[in-house]
């Protein structure tokens, strides 16, 4: 047997990656002692392992030294025992259905009770959730991952898996875990992966992405999703086609569509999904709204594998991520997920992509009743015996399978959006999710009834979390106080409790501290972040500022009025590149918002990037229908007029064009803007047509009482300077119909301002004077140069 083929049946025996229970049952007998099913909970109930770990004190340390003292045949069947341990706790906290009674009677027993479990998987006062059962299935199976060396790759797979089940049960998202995935993704680095099979390897990436996905590091996400999708040959790309998406609709308009292939990859098998008993699929009723677009051409839909059907739900959820939260969000996102439901799904993928669907139509009217009746149909599924426990499970690291209690507090949520105030109420009484018990009994007008409840859990069982959740209760900052000397100052709830609860009495300049504080023991916390950034914007603390958007940023790369921010705190500390590239991320996240645009516009005048100012510029006349900015606009002509270098070193003179149209644009808007016209003459070719422009302006500025004005003055006086050069341009012919009424504009200026003896206007008008004489004398005597024969303006 070849090294390639001796790792795949590893692979195969131990991944526990199956369709169905048939798939299993076929492989119960094989070198590596995993259980058969009818024993497999037995295994799990076994003292000799239980006792053996629990003689190690489950210290890592210990466990590295006892299990290299075996040798492989004897690490087996341990390797298999924590296999078990992590199969009954996804079932018991993710999967259902609920044990038999004689292992939760075995699990609860005095034997466990000596051991705080919950304790051993907490992460730097970061605590996993207390809806969590039987955490002692997953110390055991991650003691056994990290020391039970089996084989390399499996070691590190398992414990890549654990990693993803210990984030989704944590309260919150833990940097030590991070850290560890990290560490693990050099260690896999480091390994030859070319024994693994294409199909093995594409399931490796995505779950991989899913890891990462949890963190919202897109980044390294999107490198693990294009690997997958070039091992396993799947291309997509959202099309237009004509369908109707109401029922009363006549005509078929273009709609959203997903076109997928898959092209031959060696080494890829595709079999085929097998039907199992998976939560029903609720259709819409919509007195309006069809359940799925009906399109005008409807071809044959893909069947896809199950490990492509998961890579598509990990790109969903990068999406989801990763882009604008808006409405075109949904739209974007609707055709992956009917595609999705339209195949015959595995367990784990049909109820993530039902739960993924009901969470984006919980904020829309005419969807949120099905997204509650769903999550109702899901919850139910879960308890049913069928399917099997263990066909439940292939997949559900790669399909980013949340907790049940996630789903049921998903539930309550929706429940609360329509009013349903007790009834959810009730739901987040069970889950213990206090901080919704306040906001439910603030509706309820019965706040002091929360602090009465978090009072009898203190009683009970103090804690950092409900110290701080009675503050909140309370509006009493002494229990932050209380819960920060409780974690031996090292708990960011407690600091950030703190912060927020100065935060919203907005003392920004007392709540900075608490929330640098909690950011500096988990810098995870994107609304921590956010909210210190909008503090020291108030306070004008402008490094502190950019330091928080930046890294609000890379946490919630969708939210364009943190670039917004960012793109301003750098403008208040001048570096003003830096928020040129802020802004740009801004306008990504939110392509409509005037203001950005506007932002983005001065900021590109700053920095000399002349195409970015004629691009804004265009953008914001589209939004605004009128748009007049003239020092941005005497910047730009002022720069290809000139052939500065832009931003970039390229000459600005290959923009002349493009300025050309865009000034056009803009005196058709403004007809009677005087700036305007002088500066669209200033980009005249001929020097005709530079000489009607600067008419316009001159019309421009001379309307009603200009002269009343010492600065309007100044403005006509520069412009009869500008004309009097062009009529006395040796090229202009002394007969020419331009002379006469140059001179006649001039003397109307001339005129006018004498009357009221500016000082401000003074030198100017004896320049314009003087020029007016020349004029006059030319018109008398003539002058060289052929009528007509008018050069290029310079």
């Amino acid at each position: 047997m070849s090294s390639k083929e001796k790792t795949e049946k590893v692979l195969k025996v131990l991944l526990i990656d199956y369709d169905n229970c048939k798939d299993v049952e076929e492989n119960e007998e094989n070198d590596y002692h995993l259980p058969k099913l009818r024993i497999w909970k037995v295994l799990i109930t076994s003292d000799d392992y239980w006792k053996k770990l629990m003689e190690l004190d489950f210290d890592n340390n210990h466990a590295k030294t006892y299990f290299e003292s075996l040798s492989n045949e004897q690490r087996r069947p341990y390797f298999t025992f924590g296999v078990a341990c992590l199969l009954s706790f996804v079932q018991a906290n993710f999967t259902g259905p609920d044990f038999q009674k004689f292992i939760e009677d075995y699990l609860t027993s005095e034997t466990f009770k000596d051991v705080d479990f919950a304790k051993l998987l907490s992460l730097n006062n970061e605590d996993i959730n207390v809806n969590t059962r039987f955490p002692c299935l997953l110390v055991a199976a991650k003691l056994i991952f990290q020391n039970c060396k089996l084989c390399p790759l499996l070691n590190l797979w398992w414990l890549w898996r654990v990693l993803i089940i210990h984030q989704q049960v944590m309260d919150e998202l833990s940097p030590a875990l991070l850290s560890i995935a990290d560490q693990l993704q050099k260690e896999i680095q480091s390994l030859s992966l070319d024994d693994i099979s294409g199909h093995s390897r594409a399931k490796f990436e995505i779950e991989q992405a899913q890891l990462y996905l949890m963190y919202r590091n897109v980044a390294k996400a999107e490198v693990h999703i294009d690997l997958a999708c070039d091992i396993l040959g799947l291309k997509y790309e959202l099309v237009g086609k004509l369908g109707k998406r109401t029922k009363y609709q006549e005509e078929d308009i273009p709609q959203l569509a997903l076109e997928i292939s898959l092209l031959e990859r060696e080494g890829i098998e595709r079999p085929p999904v097998n039907i199992c008993n998976v939560a029903q699929n609720i259709p819409l009723d919509d007195n309006i709204r069809l359940d799925k677009i009906k399109y005008a051409i409807s071809g044959e839909v893909m069947q896809l594998p199950n490990t492509e059907q998961k890579l598509i739900l990990t790109i969903i959820q990068k999406m989801l991520i990763s882009k604008p939260q808006d409405e075109l969000l949904y739209e974007e996102i609707k055709p992956f997920i009917d595609l999705l439901l339209m195949q015959n799904n595995t367990w784990p993928v049909k109820i993530a992509t039902l739960l993924l669907r009901s969470r984006l139509e919980a904020k829309h009217n005419r969807t949120i009743e099905r997204s509650m009746l769903q999550i109702g149909e899901i919850l139910n599924c879960i308890k049913k015996e069928d399917p099997h426990p263990l066909t439940r499970m292939g997949g559900v690291y790669g399909a980013n399978l949340q907790p049940i209690w996630k789903t049921e507090a998903q539930q309550a949520d929706v429940m609360l959006n329509l009013g349903l105030v007790k009834a959810s109420l009730d739901v987040y009484f069970k889950l213990q999710l206090w901080e919704e018990v306040i906001v439910c009994y603030t509706i309820l007008n019965m706040r002091h009834k929360s602090a009465e409840i978090i009072k009898q859990q203190l009683e009970q069982n103090p804690t950092v979390k409900l110290w701080c959740l009675l503050g909140d209760a309370t509006d009493d900052p002494t229990c932050y106080e209380k819960a920060w000397e409780m974690s031996k100052r090292r708990s960011h709830r407690a600091q950030r409790h703190w912060g927020q609860f100065l935060f919203s009495r907005k003392q920004y300049q007392q709540c900075i501290p608490h929330f640098e504080k909690s950011v500096s023991i988990n810098p995870l916390q994107s609304v921590v972040w956010l909210r210190l950034g909008y503090a020291a914007l108030e306070t004008e603390n402008w490094q502190c500022a950019a330091t928080a958007y930046r890294r609000y940023t890379t946490l919630e790369p969708d939210g364009f009025e943190a670039w917004n921010n960012l793109a301003q705190a750098y403008i208040k500390l001048g570096n003003k590149r830096s928020a040129h590239q802020a802004l740009l991320d801004a306008l990504r996240c939110n392509f409509d918002n005037w203001k950005v645009w506007e932002n983005f516009l001065v900021v590109s005048a700053e920095i000399s990037h002349f195409s970015d100012v004629i691009r804004a510029y265009h953008r914001l006349l589209d939004l605004k229908e009128k748009y007049l900015n003239t020092d941005v606009l005497g910047v730009l002509v002022y720069g290809v007029c000139s052939n500065v270098n832009d931003s970039e070193g390229r000459p600005s003179s290959n923009l002349m064009q493009k300025t050309r149209e865009l000034i056009g644009r803009v005196t058709s808007l403004y007809p009677g803007e005087g700036l305007v016209w002088v500066l669209y003459a200033s980009l005249a070719p001929i020097l005709l047509l530079r000489a009607q422009r600067l008419q316009r302006a001159y019309r421009g500025y001379t309307q009603s009482n200009w002269d009343k004005n010492p600065i309007r003055c100044q403005q006509v006086l520069y412009v009869c300077q500008k004309l009097a050069e062009v009529a006395l341009n040796d090229q202009v012919d002394p007969k020419d119909t331009l002379v006469n009424s140059v001179r006649l504009n001039l003397s109307s200026a001339i005129s006018a301002i004498k009357k009221h003896d500016y000082k401000d206007t003074k030198t100017l008008l004896q320049e314009v004077t003087a020029l007016l004489a020349k004029l006059i004398d030319k018109a008398k005597t003539g002058s060289v140069g052929k009528a007509g024969d008018v050069p290029k303006a310079t």
